[in-house]
C-alpha cells in the first residue's frame, strides 16, 4: 500500500508549531510534556492529524483497513534483533498496512532487507542524549519526514523519553508504548512522570513478561488481544552473503566456533588474554576445531590485537580466522549460521547468533548474588537456543546492592566480570555441548 500524503501547508503549520514551542522552551529553560501537548494538540486537530484517513478505530477495522503504521527502534543492534518477532507480527496482523520503520543506523545492514516493512528511515541522532531541548530539536527534523505520511498508529518499542517524544511529534493518532516510570528514563533533567501524557495507550508492567521479546510482543497482545503466531527471532541476509560465508567456513567437517570479545559496553568485556587461554584449551581438546573472530568496533579491534599477542602464533595462523572489522552485521549473520557455537560478550552479534539458531555461550557482568527485578542477563539472554550464561558469583564491593539491570555499577572498564575464571567458562563450554546434543533450550546461568 502507498502511504497517504499530507498537504504541504498542513505540515508547515505543524513544523511552525514545533518551532514556536522550541523557542518557548529555550526561553523558560524547561521542557514540560503536558505543556507541549496542550500547545500542539489544537494544531494537530486543525491540520487533520487527529482523524484517521480511513475507517479505523480500536473498536473495529484496525486489522483490516489500509492504514499507516510507524515502528520506532531507538537502541542497539541486539535490541533490533530482539524486536524482529514483534515487527513480523505487526505485518501479519496488518497485512495491507504501509509500515515505516525508524531506527538507529547501526542496524541498517539488517533493516534494509527486512521483508515486513515498506520503508526504513535511519535516525542517526547527532545531539546530546542528556539534553531534552537538543533531542526535541533533532526529533523535529525527523518528524518532518514522518508528517508527510498520515500515520495512524505508532508502536514505540523502546521506552526512552526520546522515543515517546518522537511518537508524539510524528503526528500519529494512536501512540502505543509501555507504561513510563521515572526509573526507566535515561535523561536526568526530564520530568519523567509526565511523558505518559504523550501516549494514547500505555501497556502496564504486568504485561512485560520475563524476556524482552515478550516485552515487545505485549504491545500487540494488550492492544489487539491477538494470539502471537511466531515468537522466533529473525535476521535477513542475501544469497551472496551466504555464498561468501561458505567460502570462509569451508565444508570440511571441522567444528567452527565464533568468538566476539568486544562490544560497546566496557563493563561487559572479559579480558582478551583470558579468551586466548580459553580458545587454546578448546583447540588442544578438539584437534579438528577452528575459531572465527567477529566484531567491527574499535573495542573489537583492540581486543583482537591483544588476543593475537596472547596465543601461540602457530595455533593462531592455522586455526583462527580473524575477521574483525571485515564484515557487517548481515555478513556476520550468514557466517554465524554456519558456526557450531557463539562464544563471547553480550553483544548484538550474540543475538544475531541466536536468531540463526547457533548455540550461545556468553559472559555477563551481573553477579549471581544481586537481587534485581529485571536483570539484563535474563531479560536479554539468547532466545530459544541452547545457551549458557556465565556470571560472577559475587558482586564486587562497589556494586553490592546494585539494582541496575546490568548489575555492575562501574561502566568505564571491566569490573565484576573480571572475577570469571577461564576454567569456569571452559566447564560451561563442555556443558553447553551436552545441552546442544539434547536440544535443551532452557537457559542456564552458572557462576
Amino acid at each position: 500500500m502507498r502511504p497517504t500524503f499530507v498537504a504541504r501547508n498542513n505540515i508547515e503549520q505543524v513544523i511552525d508549531g514545533f518551532r514556536r514551542y522550541y523557542e518557548h522552551m529555550i526561553q523558560v529553560q524547561q521542557f514540560n510534556a503536558v505543556e507541549m501537548k496542550n500547545f500542539m494538540e489544537p494544531i494537530f486537530e486543525h491540520t487533520g492529524y487527529r482523524q484517521y484517513h480511513t475507517e479505523n478505530n480500536l473498536g473495529g477495522g484496525w486489522l483490516d483497513s489500509q492504514i499507516n503504521i510507524l515502528l520506532i527502534h531507538d537502541s542497539g543492534v541486539g535490541d533490533f534483533v530482539i524486536k524482529s518477532p514483534a515487527i513480523k507480527e505487526v505485518r501479519r496482523l496488518y497485512p495491507t498496512a504501509h509500515i515505516t520503520l525508524v531506527f538507529f543506523p547501526r542496524a541498517l545492514t539488517l533493516a534494509e532487507y527486512c521483508p515486513y516493512v515498506d520503508e526504513v528511515i535511519p535516525n542517526g541522532r547527532e545531539c546530546d542524549w542528556h539534553s531534552l531541548p537538543e533531542i526535541y530539536r533533532w526529533n523535529a527534523g525527523i518528524a518532518q519526514r514522518l508528517l508527510r505520511r498520515r500515520i495512524d498508529i505508532v508502536y514505540a518499542f523502546t521506552q526512552y523519553p526520546s522515543t515517546i517524544l518522537l511518537s508524539y511529534m510524528s503526528g500519529a493518532k494512536e501512540r502505543i508504548s509501555h507504561k513510563f516510570t521515572p526509573e526507566d528514563g535515561a535523561i536526568e533533567c526530564a520530568p519523567f512522570y509526565i511523558f505518559s501524557s504523550l501516549l494514547t495507550i500505555e501497556v502496564p508492567k504486568q504485561y512485560y513478561g520475563t524476556h524482552s521479546v515478550d516485552h515487545n510482543l505485549s504491545l500487540l497482545d494488550y492492544t489487539l488481544h491477538a494470539p502471537v503466531a511466531d515468537r522466533e527471532l529473525e535476521v535477513w541476509y542475501t544469497p551472496f552473503d551466504r555464498a561468501e560465508a561458505e567460502n570462509i567456513v569451508s565444508a570440511d567437517g571441522r567444528k567452527t566456533y565464533a568468538l566476539c570479545m568486544g562490544g560497546t559496553a566496557p563493563q561487559r568485556q572479559w579480558a582478551p588474554q583470558r579468551y586466548a587461554e580459553l580458545v587454546a584449551q578448546i583447540l588442544r581438546k578438539e584437534s579438528d576445531a577452528k575459531f572465527i573472530i567477529l566484531g567491527g568496533g574499535p573495542n573489537d579491534e583492540m581486543s583482537a590485537a591483544i588476543f593475537r599477542q596472547s596465543i601461540d602464533e602457530k595455533m593462531f595462523s592455522e586455526r583462527v580466522i580473524d575477521l574483525t572489522g571485515k564484515t557487517n552485521y548481515r555478513q556476520s549473520a550468514a557466517l554465524l549460521s554456519l558456526c557450531d557455537m557463539y562464544i563471547g560478550s553480550n553483544t548484538g552479534t550474540m543475538h544475531i547468533a541466536a536468531a540463526v539458531q547457533t548455540p550461545v555461550l556468553s559472559l555477563h557482568c551481573c553477579a549471581a548474588d544481586l537481587k534485581i527485578k529485571f536483570p539484563d542477563h535474563i531479560a536479554y539472554c539468547p532466545y530459544h537456543v541452547p545457551t549458557i550464561t556465565v556470571q560472577p558469583k559475587h558482586a564486587l564491593p562497589e556494586c553490592q546492592g546494585s539494582d541496575s539491570g546490568r548489575g555492575c555499577r562501574i561502566v568505564d572498564r571491566p569490573h565484576c566480570i573480571t572475577q570469571i575464571t577461564v576454567n569456569t567458562v571452559f566447564d560451561a563450554f563442555n556443558k553447553l555441548k551436552k545441552r546442544v546434543a539434547t536440544n535443551n533450550l532452557k537457559p542456564l546461568f552458572i557462576s
